[in-house]
């Protein structure tokens, strides 16, 4: 575990010095101050209004930029270094720890973005109005966080199996699509073929099979937006509108993050490099 320490703070230093992780900062501090700031403006009106509305409108954005960046930082962390990896796997260290130190560095420095980012602009979003509706921008943050980690664990996957890193850039932004785009589209075309079953049976093990329809639920019910589900609203409000309901949200992104990490150690002790 020491030597897992070791590597992943090291691979911390090294991804948090490089400008993409800046970049990654400004652009979710930039984007949500811009949202509270300029909201109003079609109705000729700036200022800072609330986290209800910076919420909603982050929301779309979270669930579509924090899977890309997180897939393209992982792709690019595993295929970016093979080089080095016959120097670092000759010292005595497992693969294990060199893969597991690589992921939590990696993550710790998106984190400590992401929790710049978000976090710097509601804070200062708190102090020019109030916070009314702090509780839904809290779990948008810890939802970017979570997305972040399940879509770098499938980075770090993709990357083990491919390690040629246009293959595997490749193979990320197909992931991407098919989570962000295509997972919805097949869903709504299975509930319209699948007609005699009932709505739960079908849209509750999907959401939960899916980091990002999890994220996007969980943030709109916690910010009051239920209704914007249409007639589905209501059995999302009874399922994850309870305590249990979160607990089984969470213990699902859970399952999705440590699954693809899990096949991408077992992957990478076989893989020959």
């Amino acid at each position: 575990m020491t030597r897992t320490l070791i590597i992943a703070t090291e691979t911390f230093r090294r991804v948090s010095a490089t400008r993409s992780i800046l970049a990654f900062a400004a652009l979710f501090s930039a984007l949500a101050l811009a949202l509270s700031y300029f909201g109003l403006a079609g109705q000729r009106a700036v200022g800072f209004q609330g986290f209800a509305r910076v919420t909603a409108s982050l929301l779309n954005l979270v669930v579509y930029v924090v899977p890309l960046i997180a897939l393209m930082m992982g792709v690019t962390e595993v295929t970016g270094r093979r080089r080095n990896l016959a120097v670092v796997l000759a010292q005595p260290v497992t693969r294990t720890e060199v893969l597991l130190g690589s992921y939590l560095g990696v993550a710790g420095a998106l984190a400590a973005s992401l929790a710049v980012g978000l976090g710097g602009a509601g804070l200062l979003i708190a102090l020019q109005t109030d916070t009314a509706s702090l509780g839904g921008y809290l779990v948008l943050l810890g939802g970017s966080l979570a997305l972040m980690l399940a879509f770098l664990a499938l980075a770090f996957l993709i990357g083990v199996v491919l390690l040629d890193r246009l293959k595997a850039m490749a193979g990320a932004v197909l992931t991407w699509f098919a989570a962000v785009v295509g997972y919805d589209l097949a869903v709504i075309g299975l509930s319209s073929a699948l007609r005699g079953l009932t709505l739960k049976s079908i849209l509750l093990p999907a959401i939960l099979l899916n980091p990002v329809d999890i994220v996007r639920v969980l943030v709109t019910l916690n910010s009051g937006r239920g209704a914007l589900f249409g007639p589905a609203g209501a059995v999302l409000v009874d399922v994850f509108g309870r305590p249990a309901g979160m607990v089984v949200a969470i213990a699902a992104m859970v399952v999705l993050t440590a699954t693809p990490l899990i096949a991408a150690l077992l992957v990478f002790r076989r893989r020959d490099l």
